[in-house]
């Protein structure tokens, strides 16, 4: 109860300036919103959009002038079809492009059906030197004295 007794008596004595920076709620001061700009014809779109539609009108005009009113052809669509090559030299390329990949495939389907005969290895390839060639007994051992073992 003191405590709060003696935040009253400060607030009393504080000045006035310091109790409306305390304060938690909107100030009704005039200047308290966001400031915008001024909406008018002067801003830099509206003079852009009128350069851009005058030119516009402008290279209209020059084309129509330059194509005798859309009778021929524009000057930039001859020099484009100057410079690109013929539909009969693009047909001959694309044939050749299409002759060479199915070369390749036939050629990864022949390869891809190959197979290598299977190798079967031993384990343990010095088995075959540890019995002596003499002293066999018949029937249950074979002569392998002249077997050439590969350790590859």
């Amino acid at each position: 109860m003191a405590s709060r007794f003696l935040s009253t008596t400060r607030l009393v004595r504080a000045p006035l300036t310091r109790q409306i920076a305390r304060r938690n709620y909107a100030s009704d001061a005039k200047e308290a919103g966001p400031k915008f700009a001024d909406e008018t014809f002067n801003g830099n779109i509206w003079r852009n959009t009128a350069i851009a539609v005058i030119a516009g009108v402008v290279i209209y005009r020059v084309d129509q002038h330059l194509t005798k009113s859309g009778d021929e052809k524009h000057p930039f669509t001859k020099w484009i079809e100057y410079h690109m090559e013929s539909s009969e030299d693009m047909d001959k390329l694309n044939q050749q492009k299409l002759d060479e990949a199915s070369k390749l495939a036939e050629y990864r389907l022949i390869a891809q059906d190959a197979q290598r005969a299977p190798i079967y290895r031993l384990r343990n390839p010095e088995s075959f030197e540890r019995a002596s060639p003499r002293g066999l007994v018949t029937g249950q051992q074979c002569d392998l004295s002249d077997l050439k073992v590969r350790s590859d």
